[in-house]
């Protein structure tokens, strides 16, 4: 659709209810609010939804009465409508989410005999490989992998920077996986 220039006139036949006025006005801006929303909201009902509110709001306004002050910066007035509306409707889309008003499936009693063994396993072949490394791999690889210790404190016990750390870390990884695929454990511990 072509730039619509929109002055006082536009205006008052959108106020007054013309039926060819309101079918260029809601054919011109489904496009150009199409064209605004299609980059900030992904969702397809919300666009609708956006698009579908601003109509409502903009005539609303123009029949309760209210003057555009400026009736050549309409578009204007209306994308500012359309602005609003949409950071409404997200800031409502993200509260239902975070409320958690859908219901949270219920929590599965049921035994996992084979998951539990599995893990069990795991954990059986990381202590014995864990016990055959040396005692400095050992440490390093307990308090960053299982007791997750914060690395700042973890340089301060070693006595290493930051830097260092990391070069650290990368060796006895290395070992570690290198113990694991001489014992042909790497599917088991994927």
């Amino acid at each position: 659709m072509d730039y619509a220039a929109f002055d006082a006139d536009y205006v008052s036949r959108l106020q007054h209810g013309d039926p060819d006025t309101e079918r260029h006005f809601f054919a011109y801006f489904t496009n150009a609010i199409g064209l605004k929303l299609r980059n900030r909201v992904r969702a397809r009902h919300l666009i609708d939804e956006i698009r579908q509110e601003t109509f409502v709001r903009v005539l609303k306004y123009l029949r309760s009465g209210k003057s555009i002050q400026y009736p050549e910066r309409f578009g204007g007035f209306v994308q500012g409508v359309c602005t609003n509306v949409m950071l409404e409707v997200l800031r409502s889309e993200f509260s239902h989410r975070s409320t958690g008003d859908s219901p949270a499936d219920p929590p599965d009693d049921r035994v996992k005999f084979a998951s539990d063994l599995v893990t069990e396993e795991r954990k059986s072949a990381v202590r014995k490989i864990l016990a055959e490394m040396p005692e400095k791999d050992q440490t390093l690889l307990r308090m960053v992998f299982l007791e997750e210790g914060e690395r700042s404190e973890i340089c301060r016990i070693l006595k290493v920077d930051g830097n260092y750390l990391r070069v650290l870390l990368h060796r006895a990884k290395e070992r570690f996986r290198e113990e694991v695929q001489k014992r042909g454990w790497d599917k088991m511990l994927e």
